[in-house]
């Protein structure tokens, strides 16, 4: 064997040890991940239950049922759900004049989820496409893609050193049947409790709004189309007005109170949450947010 051959032969040797070496080092700093795909989020799931008031943000998704890219959007968003849990309250929206959100006259796709106060908040804005989501209404309500929510919703919940950021407001809901009895009729008496908890500027305005679950409709997603797709967060309509009403912040406490009429809109009130939030009225963005699920069965 000459020295040539011999130089290969150890050449070859130390390779495959250094790939040996590298593989088994990969191996052991390589971590299997499993859903939610979110990084550096631990104990991220906040409790509303809890006597200490938590940080609650507000998501509104911009989707259509004819938009086949927007279901992934959508399961991205229920992923941060899953995450963060009551920290997180969304709001799908379905403007008017988009082709995506308009509803065929028969049919899986016949049905209107489209309302005024969405397509009033998407002009405001400057909406831009599906499927997209405004955050708080932060940057003077930036619309963002759905895959950019994760690290400015840890943003704005959490410190440098991952310590839940305490809210400006506490906002609690409580929801009963105007009358003895469950009918649909029957007015529904929501009362907003606002509490200050640090001292603000500016001027604030509190808006709240129905939403609707487990609605039952058609949805393309990607090139099939799901006739009994299941349509969550609906944004049904506003019971103080699209951008809400004022508030005096210089009070401690702020107690509103409304009266529900069941809108034709909605197809099961018991499915339906109660949502609030408060906002700067000059920049638009959201500082806190609150949802309570209508259960009147809980009256009785």
């Amino acid at each position: 064997m000459d020295l040539v051959l011999i130089l290969q032969v150890l050449f070859n040797m130390i390779k495959n040890n250094i790939y040996i070496i590298f593989f088994f080092l990969f191996s052991l700093s390589c971590d299997k991940i499993s859903a939610p795909f979110t990084e550096g989020c631990l104990n991220c799931c906040g409790d509303s239950k809890n006597q200490k008031p938590i940080k609650t943000i507000l998501i509104e998704e911009f989707t259509g049922h004819k938009c086949s890219n927007c279901p992934n959007g959508t399961r991205i968003i229920e992923n941060i759900i899953d995450t963060y849990c009551d920290h997180v309250v969304v709001l799908a929206c379905h403007p008017f004049n988009q082709d995506f959100t308009s509803p065929n006259e028969s049919g899986p796709l016949a049905t209107d989820f489209r309302t005024t106060e969405t397509t009033e908040i998407a002009e405001e804005f400057g909406f831009w496409g599906f499927p997209s989501a405004l955050l708080n209404r932060i940057n003077n309500g930036e619309f963002f893609q759905p895959f950019e929510l994760n690290t400015e919703i840890h943003n704005l919940l959490f410190d440098e050193n991952n310590n839940p950021i305490p809210p400006d407001l506490d906002i609690k809901i409580s929801v009963s049947s105007g009358s003895d009895s469950i009918i649909t009729s029957a007015p529904i008496v929501t009362s907003i409790e606002i509490e200050k908890l640090n001292e603000l500027n500016g001027e604030y305005k509190l808006a709240v709004v129905v939403s609707e679950d487990f609605i039952l409709s058609g949805q393309y997603d990607g090139n099939e189309l799901i006739e009994d797709y299941e349509h969550n967060h609906v944004y049904r309509s506003a019971i103080n007005g699209t951008w809400g009403e004022p508030i005096d912040l210089t009070e401690k406490t702020i107690v509103k109170n409304y009266d529900l009429i069941n809108p034709n809109e909605i197809n099961s009130i018991s499915n339906c949450t109660i949502v609030a939030y408060v906002y700067n009225s000059e920049t638009k963005e959201v500082i806190q947010a609150s949802k309570k699920k209508i259960n009147l069965f809980e009256q009785l």
